[in-house]
C-alpha cells in the first residue's frame, strides 16, 4: 500500500482520521467498554486493554501509516469529536487489493458508523491507482459486520473455513469483494 492515503477523511456523520499517540486513552477506554462485545469476535481483542497493548498498536499504527503497512483510523463523530471505534485498510488480501477492518464502540452501535467507515475507506482504497479489489472479511456468525458490505453493494464470493480464533466464531468466513468500477 502506498502512504497517499488522506490523513483525515470525513463523512456525513463521521471522520476518519490517522491515529495520534494521543488517541490512547479514548481508544483504551472504548475497547473497555466494548470488551465483552469484542471479544466474541475479534482476534485482537482476546485480552482486555492495558497502557502497553493500546502503545503496541498505536505506535506503529502511527509511524508506518499506509507506506507498505496498514492504515488504521480513528473514528470520530463530527459534532463533537468523541471516539466511537476503529477502522483500517490492509494490504493482507494479494497484490492490487485491501482489506477493510472495523470495529465500532458498543454505545454507538445501529447507527451505520461501520457502514459509512466502511464506504469511505473503500472510496479512499479506489482512490488509488494500484488498487483494483477491496475486501470485508467476517465470520459468518457475525450477521452485524456481514450486513456493512452487503449495504454497500460489495458481493459475497465465497466463504472459506478458517481456524477458530474467538469465542463466537464458527470458523466459516465470508469473504466480501468488491471491484473498481462496480456499482456499490
Amino acid at each position: 500500500m502506498r502512504s497517499d492515503l488522506p490523513d483525515e477523511l470525513r463523512g456525513e456523520f463521521i471522520t476518519l482520521h490517522k491515529y495520534h499517540l494521543s488517541d490512547a486513552d479514548a481508544l483504551k477506554e472504548a475497547i473497555a467498554t466494548s470488551y465483552k462485545y469484542l471479544h466474541g469476535w475479534m482476534v485482537w481483542a482476546q485480552k482486555p486493554p492495558t497502557g502497553e497493548s493500546i502503545l503496541a498498536f498505536l505506535a506503529p499504527a502511527v509511524e508506518k501509516f499506509g507506506a507498505g503497512a496498514d492504515a488504521h483510523y480513528a473514528t470520530t463523530l463530527k459534532e463533537d469529536g468523541r471516539y466511537v471505534g476503529g477502522c483500517g485498510l490492509t494490504p493482507t488480501v494479494g497484490e492490487s487489493a485491501l482489506e477493510i477492518g472495523y470495529w465500532v464502540d458498543v454505545r454507538f452501535l445501529d447507527r451505520g458508523i461501520a457502514t459509512q467507515s466502511a464506504r469511505m475507506l473503500t472510496e479512499a482504497a479506489f482512490g488509488l491507482e494500484s488498487v483494483e479489489r477491496v475486501e470485508i472479511h467476517c465470520d459468518e456468525a457475525n450477521r452485524r459486520s456481514a450486513a456493512v458490505p452487503r449495504r454497500l453493494g460489495y458481493r459475497l464470493d465465497r466463504v472459506e473455513s478458517h481456524e477458530l480464533e474467538t469465542p463466537l466464531a464458527t470458523g466459516r468466513h465470508m469473504i466480501w469483494v468488491a471491484g473498481r468500477g462496480a456499482s456499490r
